[in-house]
């Protein structure tokens, strides 16, 4: 079959790929295209392949398929990927019709890459032409719109003021923003929490939870704040869970069933909860962010008042579970610019 005339001449041809990938086996496009899967030809001699947190293989194998789409459409072999197809790839996701933010083609670059790793190719990636098409395209663009930050102030005022005519959803959505807001958990580790992980400090109100850390692959104690703990035993007596999930779907019927909530419903409640408080109009300093909350909101805004409150980057990515000290960097930036050596110095100058 005769090559469309807009191939890029410096690819390979899309010829069996198993000479490329591995000696006396003959790899199809199709086994390229489903790298990622569970049942991966490619990598069935490694069972540990695929091994990541779940959202992380969910991701990877979503950004494989836009990659791989985009080289059928044109037949340009995606593995391994020509430098050339790579900027081409780059080209069509920041000025094509639905065009990426940063973020999103900074990972797919780090799908396309992973890819390359795990069957032993080099990474076209890290390539001149490669790197020197994306800083091009990628320069003046925002790296991602940032998540808003729901801080002390916004989670008191919810807890104080929520209220709707569905008394089990509201104890559900407090119990869940309390909690989201002092562990500083994910929504995937929100929603996994079981009866079992929480322990209850009678002396002190307080407790913890045992957080199941969904990026490490590790279970974490953190800290469950007296507000927490009080909402937490509020809408499990009132939902009568004594044992499995503690944040529960409601049926049709608007009865309380046996499932944990979806990880995507997380957003939708804290989403919920800003719309109903700010409807009230009593709210003065503590009004919620009007766009821009997610279920990662609560996580930003912790953080905010940790670094607010003196508290030390190892002891922030403690609390948030953070092996890294990237995001809780990125997630305070601007208070950091505010406890600057010049903002000091400037603040000094005021008060001489």
């Amino acid at each position: 079959m005769k090559a469309p005339s807009n191939t890029i001449e410096s690819s390979l041809a899309p010829a069996p790929a198993g000479e490329l990938l591995a000696p006396h086996t003959s790899y199809t496009i199709l086994d390229i295209e489903r790298l990622f899967e569970a049942d991966s030809a490619l990598l069935g001699e490694d069972p540990y392949a695929l091994a990541a947190p779940p959202n992380t293989v969910r991701a990877r194998r979503s950004d494989w398929r836009v990659f791989t789409r985009f080289c059928a459409e044109r037949q340009y072999l995606p593995l391994p990927a020509a430098p050339a197809v790579l900027r081409a790839f780059l080209e069509a996701s920041f000025e094509g019709s639905e065009s990426k933010s940063v973020a999103t083609v900074e990972r797919y670059l780090s799908t396309i890459a992973h890819a390359h790793t795990l069957t032993d190719l080099p990474d076209p990636t890290k390539t001149a032409q490669v790197k020197g098409a994306y800083r091009h395209l990628s320069r003046g663009r925002p790296s991602s719109q940032p998540k808003a930050a729901l801080r002390g102030g916004h989670i008191d005022h919810a807890l104080e003021h929520f209220k709707t005519n569905h008394a089990a959803s509201d104890l559900r959505a407090k119990a869940l923003l309390a909690t989201a807001y002092c562990t500083m958990a994910r929504r995937a580790e929100l929603v996994a929490l079981q009866v079992k992980d929480l322990s209850f400090n009678a002396e002190s109100a307080d407790g913890v939870a045992l957080i199941r850390n969904t990026k490490a692959g590790r279970e974490e104690p953190r800290y469950l704040s007296a507000d927490a703990v009080k909402w937490l035993k509020a809408w499990m007596d009132h939902a009568d869970i004594k044992q499995g999930a503690v944040f529960r779907r409601f049926t049709p019927r608007r009865t309380i069933g046996q499932t944990a909530i979806a990880p995507q419903e997380v957003a939708r409640i804290v989403q919920r909860i800003g719309l109903a408080v700010n409807a009230t109009g009593v709210y003065g300093a503590t009004a919620w962010p009007a766009s821009h909350i997610s279920a990662h909101s609560t996580r930003i805004g912790a953080a905010h008042d940790l670094a607010a409150n003196g508290i030390d980057l190892t002891s922030i990515m403690h609390s948030g579970g953070w092996n890294d000290p990237k995001m809780p960097r990125y997630y305070t930036r601007e208070l950091a610019a505010q406890e600057s050596g010049m903002a000091r110095m400037m603040k000094a100058r005021k008060e001489t």
